[in-house]
């Protein structure tokens, strides 16, 4: 995450068997139960995947970063997924196996090939995955219904998603009053009914929710640097991460990536989701 909204470092609790959902989308062929068409020429060849001829992606919905719909995959992740699965000649396989908290461990345990959900870059996840080249910025927001700042949040009850790479600042410097939640609805619906002050999520996330889903009074309001949140001191980068095992993957994640941004495919991405398309480009890559 943007910072996100279940971002990293993520509980890290993975989900059993029983718990797994997985859908297979057409990659690369024109019927969805087919796989990608027999004439399909990738444009990285011999690429080593979890399961030969799939691109297996451990996400959660996360709207509009992740939209999963039955065995539709789409948001600004998945449609991107989508087109890098149908360079490479790859059908799709999504795994939504324990939620955000299992995306990080799926990938680095080798059961799935990356990972999806508004992930940032950082220093820590330098450690411990491959982050693809930066797909666009994901400014950090406070969401509240007074109009609150990132100056305003001493002696206020506010709360965050597990996982948001935030997190840790924000207990050390709010003590009890800070609260972590396991899921958008809850912490949505406690600023809604008035049980926490303020929340910090990702501005498009928070943004694309009111849409649908209004508050009343609620604002969404970029972070400001504040010594307190080291992490408020830049605006993320969003990337893919992929295994440190597999770096072939990795880099041509990167390659894709950068064609997609060439030929103007992530900034229709984008704009589809009512996204400025100046965020699309993010410059060199940094870590937050």
């Amino acid at each position: 995450m943007s910072p996100t909204l279940r971002t990293l470092v993520r509980v890290l609790s993975a989900g059993t068997a029983a718990g797994l959902l997985a859908m297979s989308l057409t990659a690369c062929g024109g019927e969805e139960s087919a796989g990608p068409a027999a004439d399909c020429t990738p444009a990285h060849a011999d690429l080593k995947t979890v399961t030969e001829g799939e691109l297996t992606v451990a996400s959660y919905d996360y709207a509009p970063v992740t939209i999963l719909d039955g065995e539709n995959f789409s948001g600004m992740e998945g449609d991107l997924i989508t087109e890098i699965a149908k360079m490479e000649c790859l059908k799709l396989t999504v795994s939504t196996s324990g939620g955000a908290g299992a995306v990080i461990p799926s990938v680095q345990s080798g059961r799935a090939d990356i990972g999806s959900g508004n992930w940032l870059r950082t220093k820590e996840r330098t450690k411990i995955v491959y982050m693809s080249t930066p797909l666009w910025d994901d400014p950090q927001a406070v969401v509240s219904k007074t109009g609150l700042t990132s100056d305003d949040l001493e002696g206020k009850i506010v709360g965050s998603v597990a996982g948001n790479l935030w997190n840790e600042s924000m207990q050390k410097w709010l003590g009890d009053k800070f609260k972590i939640y396991q899921d958008d609805e809850s912490i949505y619906g406690d600023l809604k009914a008035g049980r926490i002050d303020a929340l910090i999520a990702g501005a498009a996330v928070a943004n694309y929710r009111f849409k649908d889903n209004p508050i009343e009074g609620a604002t969404v309001i970029n972070v400001k640097p504040n010594p307190n949140v080291p992490q408020f001191a830049a605006v993320g980068q969003v990337m893919l991460p992929s295994s440190l095992d597999n770096e072939a993957l990795g880099k041509a994640l990167d390659e894709d990536i950068k064609k997609l941004r060439e030929d103007g495919t992530i900034k229709k991405i984008l704009e589809k989701y009512g996204l400025d398309p100046v965020v699309g480009e993010p410059g060199e890559p940094t870590e937050l």
